[in-house]
């Protein structure tokens, strides 16, 4: 009896020793023998969130990361995205600078494509990214620029954490992320369009914050062979094209209630919170744009960007959160507006213009009362 339970017990740990080693055989054979996925081809499953963030024209602006499924590569100098001039610090912002220990006054900007800037400046020749009129900046630069002036005896910097592609549900788990090592004295978060984009899943289907997702997730991304592993399943459960109708990326439920968990983030840590009712430039009705004439004109895009400001408001309004509004870059304002947008979605230099003018008196206030605390 006890050769027979010492035979087992020399079998058992023969067993739990080979495990991991054929495991590893067989990672090396997968990077070997197999071609190298990307995890963000695995992780970002729908084919408009693929086109954005791996797309041709993306310039490889984008890497994977376990908590928000992309974000920009670090260390970008002057590429050229779309008409876009890219640089990135350290931190994967699109900044010029990397941010170092808070000095002064710091302000947090989160947002996504718009805050990030997207065609601000233009640059036309993809073979010359540097060549642009310098003077044409996206609003958080523009509003650092004036805020310095305006308080000169102030350091005041604005860290624009903005990425493409993003939703309000990603900038809230950003923010809770990374608010304690920034410390930031004011927050600022300008989202929309992505959250009332329909784009194959709601992002609560594809892309949780769950700490156990996010574990997962980033335990695969380093395994070619967990990669395999998982693309080989997603091939097998993959619904056929058209049986699922895309919903948006957050319900207006999920969108409203992401900028309430932002305002208590901020709260816990002792800074003010802002919030920047989205922009849209028209109603998004066939014909409304004769120079596009009907070309993927989606009504009830627009009337959701309408509800979901509208409720952005009215939720602001109950909770006592500060929150400004941009007349003029709302789809209520066309066509009146046209000249402020590059298209449907992105203000152009002279709205980014607009928007740092309006925020640097909406700011300003916030920053005389914590002065006077």
């Amino acid at each position: 009896m006890t050769t027979t339970r010492g035979t087992k017990l020399k079998l058992l740990i023969i067993s739990v020793l080979l495990v991991p080693v054929l495991v590893a055989l067989a990672e090396v054979a997968v990077r070997i023998f197999s071609k190298r996925l990307d995890p963000l081809s695995i992780f970002v499953t729908s084919p408009q969130l693929r086109s954005d963030t791996q797309g041709e024209t993306t310039g490889g602006m984008f890497e994977f990361d376990p908590l928000l499924c992309w974000r920009l590569k670090a260390n970008l100098r002057g590429i050229w995205w779309d008409y876009t001039p890219v640089t990135t610090n350290a931190q994967h912002l699109r900044m010029t600078r990397d941010v170092g220990a808070k000095k002064g006054l710091r302000i947090v900007v989160l947002g996504d494509s718009v805050t990030f800037g997207y065609r601000v400046p233009v640059a036309f020749k993809k073979e010359n990214p540097a060549d642009f009129d310098a003077t044409e900046k996206p609003y958080s630069s523009l509003l650092e620029d004036s805020l310095r002036a305006k308080f000169p005896g102030l350091e005041i910097e604005v860290l624009p954490l903005a990425c493409p592609g993003y939703t309000s549900g990603q900038g809230l788990a950003w923010l809770r992320r990374d608010i304690a090592s920034l410390a930031p004295d004011i927050v600022l978060a300008c989202f929309g369009w992505n959250d009332v984009r329909s784009a194959g899943l709601p992002d609560r289907a594809t892309m949780s914050a769950g700490g156990s997702q996010v574990s997962v997730r980033r335990l695969i991304s380093h395994s070619q062979l967990l990669l395999h592993i998982a693309e080989s399943a997603q091939r097998r459960t993959a619904p056929a094209p058209g049986r699922t109708a895309p919903e948006p990326r957050s319900s207006e439920e999920e969108y409203v209630a992401h900028f309430l968990e932002m305002h208590r983030a901020c709260v816990e840590r002792n800074a003010w919170f802002g919030v920047l009712l989205p922009v849209y430039r028209d109603p998004n009705t066939p014909g409304i744009d004769p120079s596009q004439p009907d070309a993927g004109t989606d009504p009830a895009e627009g009337a959701r960007m309408t509800a979901y400001r509208n409720r952005l408001r009215d939720a602001a309004k109950e909770n006592h959160i500060a929150a400004i509004e941009f007349p003029e870059l709302t789809e209520a304002s066309w066509p009146s507006n046209k000249a402020l947008f590059g298209e449907r979605i992105h203000p152009n230099a002279a709205g980014h213009r607009l928007m740092a003018e309006r925020l640097t008196a909406f700011v300003s206030e916030a920053i005389a009362r914590l002065q006077s605390k």
